[in-house]
C-alpha cells in the first residue's frame, strides 16, 4: 500500500498519482504533469523533496523507457553553502549522467552539465517558495524542450516506425515527502 503523507503537496500528488485505495500508482502525461506542477504551485508551500521521472510508453512493443538521465529531483533543506550544493550537483551528476571522472566535480564540468545539473538537481530552503516554483518552472520548459530529442531516441531504441508512434506516449512517475 503507498502511504498517503502529510502536507499540501503531498496530498495533491497521493490524490493525483494513486488510485485503488493506495495500491495502484497513475503516471501523469506531460500535458498533465503541467497542470499538477501549476496545482503544486498555487498551493504556496514547499515540500522536503519532489522527483519527476519521465518515461515512454508504447503500446504497439508492449514496453516502455526510462529516462533517468532527465530526472528532477529537487530538495529543501533548512540550510546548504554553495559548496554543498555543487556536491549535491556533482553526485548527482557522477550518478546518473555518462561524465568522464575527471570532470565529474561540478567547477570541471562543461557549462551543458552545469546548466543541466543546476536545472534538474535543484536545492532550495523550505521557506523560500519563490524559488521552488522557479525551479519547478524551469524543469516544465527544459521538459518541453528536450521531449522532441527524447521521442525521436525512443523510435530508435523501439526501432518503432513512425506509424507505430501513434500507439506511445511520455508519463512521469512522481514522488514527492
Amino acid at each position: 500500500m503507498i502511504e498517503k503523507k502529510q502536507g499540501k503537496i503531498n496530498e495533491l500528488i497521493y490524490n493525483r498519482t494513486i488510485y485503488n485505495n493506495g495500491t495502484s500508482r497513475l503516471y501523469p502525461t506531460v500535458i498533465e504533469l503541467e497542470v499538477l506542477i501549476k496545482e503544486i504551485q498555487k498551493l504556496n508551500e514547499t515540500t522536503k523533496y519532489i522527483k519527476f521521472n519521465p518515461f515512454y510508453k508504447n503500446s504497439k512493443v508492449n514496453t516502455q523507457i526510462e529516462y533517468e538521465d532527465y530526472m528532477f529531483y529537487m530538495e529543501c533543506r533548512d540550510n546548504f553553502t554553495k559548496e554543498e550544493l555543487k556536491i549535491h550537483w556533482t553526485e548527482c551528476m557522477d550518478r546518473i549522467h555518462d561524465i568522464p571522472h575527471e570532470a565529474t566535480h561540478y567547477d570541471n564540468m562543461t557549462k551543458e552539465n552545469q546548466i543541466t545539473a543546476r536545472i534538474l538537481y535543484p536545492i532550495c530552503t523550505p521557506d523560500d517558495i519563490e524559488t521552488y516554483h522557479l525551479y519547478l518552472d524551469n524543469y516544465r520548459c527544459y521538459i518541453n524542450e528536450i521531449l522532441p530529442i527524447l521521442f525521436d531516441d525512443a523510435r530508435k531504441k523501439l526501432n518503432l516506425r513512425y506509424e507505430d508512434l501513434a500507439f506511445g506516449y511520455f508519463c512521469f512517475e512522481v514522488h514527492s515527502k
